[in-house]
């Protein structure tokens, strides 16, 4: 991977650690509900005009929007309200650390769904210390409270489950589809769904400032339609594996963002947690170890 790729990489992960500092200043203005929906409604218009402008064709089935419908709900709608909501009772730096457990799940889950994803020495390895990060940065004396008091760290680990069965639908279901046209119909559907609710949890919209609805347009651009078009970039030039670098990247983008905009600090169990799952995500990725067995 050349240097111009891993700059990609970096600033996918910058720019989705920084999502969940915009949860945390719009949950000062809105609802998780509202601040779910601005983001996938913007996001799908801007991203619906840029296949137009490049003229990509748009073909549809049946069964592709079904596909679509249901990615949406994996990977957008759940996993979006769950981390906006879990944010209104935790740290967002806490939220990302939470949410890098998506990669140690979805080999847990894949390898259970996909003949060819089998949960291989390194992978069963990395995948127990991911768990032993989350028990860290969770603190084993407050896993007993999980459903209860630590009710916002619950909804955050279930959406890295969510993340999960939709990176496993979409290798089944998506494969042979054009990114640029899966995210584009992801969001449109979630967008779909998510709109006739907005009559039942949309009544605080009227009392929305300027200043809320700007941070709302730019956390959907940043976060949404520019992150998805680097997205596309990784693919298209150095393929999927290297996305998982960003996940790695995420927390400490996150962390620091918060510490700098909101002064939001973490805690030491949090912060020990971190660095047992970003050692864990490494161990997965398996690139390092790789190059240091060159050199034994």
């Amino acid at each position: 991977m050349d240097n111009k790729n891993w700059f990609l990489v970096l600033i996918l992960g910058f720019l989705w650690g920084s999502s969940f500092l915009f949860v945390e200043i719009l949950l000062n203005f809105m609802n998780p509900f509202i601040i779910v929906y601005f983001r996938v409604a913007i996001a799908s218009i801007f991203l619906i005009l840029y296949l137009l402008l490049k003229k990509i064709e748009i073909h549809f089935s049946n069964t592709l929007i079904f596909n679509l419908f249901i990615m949406g709900l994996l990977n957008n709608v759940f996993p979006f309200l769950l981390i906006t909501t879990g944010q209104q009772y935790i740290t967002g730096g806490l939220a990302s650390i939470l949410n890098a457990n998506t990669s140690f799940m979805t080999i847990l889950i894949a390898s259970l769904f996909i003949k060819n994803e089998k949960l291989t020495r390194f992978r069963f390895i990395g995948v127990l210390i991911g768990i032993v990060g989350v028990i860290i940065t969770i603190g084993y004396e407050n896993l007993s409270g999980i459903f209860s008091i630590e009710i916002g760290k619950f909804f955050i680990l279930l959406s890295s489950i969510s993340y999960a069965f939709a990176a496993i639908f979409a290798k089944i279901k998506l494969n042979n589809v054009d990114p640029k046209l899966a995210a584009t119909g992801m969001l449109t559907t979630s967008t779909i769904m998510l709109t006739p609710f907005m009559f039942i949890y949309g009544n605080e919209i009227q009392n929305l400032n300027f200043i809320s609805i700007q941070y709302s347009i730019l956390f959907a651009i940043v976060c949404s339609v520019v992150a998805y078009l680097i997205y596309f970039k990784i693919l298209s030039t150095t393929g999927a594996g290297n996305l998982l670098l960003c996940t790695i990247i995420i927390p400490p983008s996150s962390i620091i963002l918060n510490a700098i905009f909101i002064s939001e600090m973490i805690k030491f169990n949090e912060f020990m947690g971190l660095i047992v799952i970003i050692f864990g995500l490494m161990v997965l990725d398996g690139r390092v170890f790789n190059k240091i067995k060159k050199y034994v």
